[in-house]
């Protein structure tokens, strides 16, 4: 599973997967992904997705394709029931992201006070007024920065050196 981007199979308006893919994925058995994809269906987790025919090197296989508005949260769903390794990835991935967004946020009160004080001291009595130009310039672009990087992103590439 290393090396493999989920967001990559999704890039384009006809993307679709399909229950063989996630075999491939999870490292499942066929059977085991479809009554997987069975049981979520049952209990509405997800939409029970069309089946098709598939030609292989052996005979012909029915497969479930996954396509349409759903189709990247429903494979998702499957594959995390299939597979703790990637669900404790996704998890472990948003737990880094989340503890990053913190550490951000403090930097942006921070730079935010800055600015708020360099403002304070450029207007008294007309002192700073030439620092002032430059504070506020190097402030902005340190807001406009962290609040960039506070983009919260999700990107599966397998293992925790994604990170």
């Amino acid at each position: 599973m290393s090396n493999f981007m989920i967001s990559s199979m999704f890039d384009s308006d006809t993307a679709k997967m399909t229950s063989l893919d996630i075999e491939v994925v999870t490292g499942s058995r066929h059977s085991d992904v479809k009554r997987a994809i069975k049981r979520l269906a049952a209990r509405a987790v997800i939409e029970l997705p069309p089946t098709a025919q598939i030609s292989t090197a052996t005979k012909p296989t029915e497969v479930f394709v996954f396509s349409g508005d759903k189709a990247k949260r429903d494979s998702l769903i499957v594959v995390a029931q299939l597979s703790p390794e990637f669900t404790a990835d996704i998890v472990d991935r948003w737990i880094y992201l989340e503890k990053q967004n913190n550490t951000l946020t403090k930097k942006l009160e921070f730079w935010q006070m800055k600015e708020v004080d360099d403002k304070i001291l450029g207007t008294i009595h007309g002192k700073g007024l030439a620092h002032r130009k430059t504070t506020k310039k190097v402030n902005n672009e340190a807001i406009v920065e962290t609040l960039n990087k506070m983009q919260l992103s999700l990107n599966y590439s397998g293992g925790q050196d994604g990170l």
